[in-house]
């Protein structure tokens, strides 16, 4: 007869042993040890080491190669995206500090008008002869009114400084040392000396001209970005110089039709288009280009610096230094153009700047305005006379 079972004795739920082998404890789930990098990421102060987590998040500590690439994808994104706005923010701002150049020499004028009753003259001679003697452009005039008192005081305005130096003629304007001997007093005091407001931050070119010369020297003289309007080429005024064969006059169709013109002093009631209709000043900043594209530096200075002026008008040098007349378009920029790459001296050199799509002009009312290439070319003669009575077109 079999024994019955004992019901109240405690049942034994002691689980077998199970023999697990070294290897498989190592890589076992629920054996493994936290691994660092999530110890690091969940702070330092707790002791994580206890805690075990699934093969799969162990095996995600780092970036894969796919992941990384995708995020540096995403990175060159943003940053091509990014780039052209922030250039054109830079540009801009370049812009706006070009224009309130010209609003400064734009008030400059018109404070020099204040005070002597007429706008400088765009290059003139200071001889009462009709010898060969340079003066200074309107640049030197209106130092004064541009917080450059200082350097104006110091100039040598008579002459008498070229004469010391054994010049033979008292010029001003003309201020290198070569063969022979110009105003080199003016040339060692400009040597080197930078003026803000003559400068287009957005420009290329060089600053300075003269350089290779004994004096100014390696150094050089400012070379300027804005140059004076004498009219346009459809001014009854005009003179087509085109023929001259002696390199060292005036080349192309030069106007007296502008504001700023050569040897002659006009008043704002000589304005009869109207003061905010007239171009005063327009802006040079950029190259010009020749036939393979190469870049040639086309202002009016001839290189010559800023305080190059003229000689006296009956004298048959008629070359108007740092004044232009209006016969292209605005960013006209084709140096092979008749009045354009005429050596040396041509008077067309066009107002243009590297400025996406115009370049700045300041009007005889003052006033400062970014004129697009799309103006009309009728439209820009119109605002390059001062009294050619046409009724002026949008701009």
């Amino acid at each position: 007869m079999t024994k019955p079972k004992d019901l109240t004795k405690p049942k034994d739920v002691t689980k077998p042993k199970v023999l697990v082998s070294p290897r498989r404890r190592a890589t076992d789930d629920r054996d493994s040890p936290l691994p660092a990098c999530y110890a690091g990421a969940m702070g330092t102060n707790i002791d994580y080491s206890n805690l075990r987590l699934p093969r799969r998040q162990r095996e995600k500590c780092g970036f894969t190669l796919v992941e990384l690439l995708v995020v540096m994808a995403i990175i060159g994104i943003l940053v091509a995206l990014l780039l052209p706005a922030v250039q054109s923010a830079r540009e801009a701002s370049r812009r706006l500090h070009c224009s309130n150049n010209l609003k400064q020499m734009g008030l400059a004028l018109l404070d020099y008008e204040s005070a002597r009753r007429t706008f400088p003259s765009g290059s003139r001679s200071h001889a009462s002869d009709n010898s060969w003697t340079w003066g200074f452009s309107w640049h030197v005039a209106i130092l004064p009114y541009c917080e450059q008192e200082n350097l104006w005081s110091q100039l040598d305005h008579t002459g008498a400084q070229a004469l010391a130096a054994g010049s033979g003629l008292p010029h001003t304007g003309l201020i290198y040392q070569s063969s022979p001997t110009y105003n080199i007093y003016n040339g060692r005091l400009l040597a080197g000396h930078e003026i803000s407001y003559m400068i287009c931050p957005s420009s290329p070119l060089e600053l300075w001209g003269l350089r290779g010369t004994v004096v100014p020297g390696d150094s050089g003289a400012l070379s300027p970005m804005y140059t004076a309007i004498t009219g346009a080429i459809d001014h009854d005024s005009a003179e087509d110089k085109s023929g001259q064969s002696d390199p060292h006059r005036h080349r192309g169709i030069r106007s007296r039709g502008g504001v700023l013109i050569g040897n002659q002093f006009l008043a704002p009631h000589d304005i009869t288009d109207g003061s905010s209709n007239t171009i005063m000043i327009g802006e040079q900043s950029d190259y010009c280009r020749g036939p393979g594209k190469q870049r040639i530096n086309c202002r009016s200075d001839f290189n010559h610096s800023f305080t190059m002026g003229a000689t006296p008008e009956a004298h048959p040098d008629d070359r108007w230094f740092n004044t232009t007349t209006v016969r292209y378009p605005i960013n006209h920029k084709d140096w092979s153009s008749p009045g354009v790459g005429d050596q040396y001296y041509a008077c067309n050199r066009p107002i243009q700047s590297p400025h996406p799509g115009g370049a700045h002009v300041v009007l005889a009312d003052g006033s400062v305005r970014l004129l697009f290439e799309s103006l009309s070319l009728q439209v820009l003669f119109d605002m390059a006379n001062r009294d050619d009575g046409h009724v002026l077109g949008d701009f």
